[in-house]
């Protein structure tokens, strides 16, 4: 009686823990591309715009089309988040100095949740290769 008993009591928990941890994301002030990885982060959606330019010593600005950068151009979405952007940033800055293209890199980047809350993930007309944390806002 005492293992059927035990094992009910770890049924319950851990589907308490199942019902109970993924509130956690929703309670939290969290406003990210990913999060946590649980059910939860299928209940919100996520539109992400970036643009990045290339602004050179004259002021001529030009795009930067980051999909050329990724092996699969469909992934550049993903690192669209205050972890990564940072990585990104620096990657950016590397690869247009080593392509021989010197100048400012300036970037927008903004993510609406579910359609109704934007926030901007990046400081607007900086150098992103100079500016603290590559210009990624915090929290």
């Amino acid at each position: 009686m005492t293992s059927r008993r035990t094992t009910n009591w770890l049924i319950a928990a851990f589907l308490a823990f199942q019902l109970l941890y993924p509130i956690r994301g929703l309670v939290r002030a969290k406003f990210d591309t990913w999060g946590e990885f649980t059910w939860n982060m299928f209940s919100q959606t996520y539109e992400c715009l970036g643009r990045y330019r290339l602004v050179d010593r004259t002021g001529a600005e030009t795009d930067l089309n980051l999909r050329q950068y990724f092996v699969i151009p469909a992934k550049v979405g993903r690192t669209m988040n205050r972890q990564d952007l940072p990585v990104l940033h620096r990657f950016l800055c590397e690869q247009t100095a080593l392509e021989g293209r010197p100048g400012q890199i300036r970037a927008r980047v903004s993510c609406t949740r579910n359609k109704v809350e934007t926030r901007s993930l990046v400081q607007e007309n900086v150098d992103i290769c100079t500016a603290p944390n590559h210009a990624v806002l915090s929290n």
